[in-house]
């Protein structure tokens, strides 16, 4: 089996960081955001209404109970223009880089806009499936709860980090509602099954076992 994991950071030309240097990028760039204390790929988006994932082309349903590993330096900040329903502009960087980031004063203007159009602010991240595929899939969203979601995993990935603990989240998409101004509404939420290490998730895409993979069980070191 291809390793999965090496090809998606190759193919999407992610930077190269060590743990302590993730942790630390992810920090600064929540810090600056005002967040306390994160090639052939097919999308992923989330209807707040419909309380949907919808995936590629076919807009086909995800199953709940699929697993990703969720790839921390494939992490996006970015910006997305909406106007009349269309996606009219948009602007992405690394997560992990802010000397990349684009000013919003910057950003082209493609307006008139009506009420809820105009640049949004985007989060987004790339993750492999563990069904065998080695699949690449990436989600973004620019809905606030999506955002907050987002930010929540990468804050438990930098925390994992800095106890020592293994970083790379194993997660599932799911969902939970909430309400505003009287209107029930769905946001996602990507609950974690296991932590495990990049080694261990590098041995499983080289043909290891799931099951020890879940089960944190780490490849034996060459002599």
């Amino acid at each position: 089996m291809t390793n999965a994991l090496t090809a998606f950071i190759n193919d999407t030309n992610l930077p190269a960081l060590d743990d302590d240097a993730m942790a630390a990028a992810i920090d600064s760039s929540q810090e600056e955001d005002g967040y306390s204390q994160g090639g052939g790929v097919t999308f992923i988006d989330f209807s707040g209404k419909m309380n949907q994932y919808r995936v590629g082309k076919e807009r086909e349903a995800i199953d709940p109970e699929s697993m990703f590993l969720f790839e921390p330096i494939s992490a996006i900040k970015g910006w997305i223009c909406w106007k009349g329903g269309k996606v009219v502009g948009r602007e992405e960087w690394s997560y992990l880089n802010k000397a990349a980031a684009v000013a919003a004063e910057t950003l082209e203007d493609h307006g008139p806009y009506k009420e809820g159009d105009g640049w949004k602010p985007l989060r987004g991240f790339g993750c492999v499936a563990l069904d065998g595929s080695g699949q690449n899939f990436k989600f973004s969203s620019n809905a606030a709860g999506a955002r907050n979601s987002i930010e929540a995993m990468l804050s438990q990935v930098s925390d994992q980090i800095k106890s020592g603990e293994p970083s790379l989240p194993i997660i599932k998409f799911a969902s939970e509602s909430f309400t505003a101004n009287d209107h029930t509404n769905w946001k996602p939420t990507f609950p974690v099954v296991a932590w495990v290490t990049r080694e261990a998730a590098q041995a499983f895409f080289s043909g290891g076992s799931l099951d020890d993979l879940l089960a944190g069980k780490q490849p034996k070191k060459l002599k």
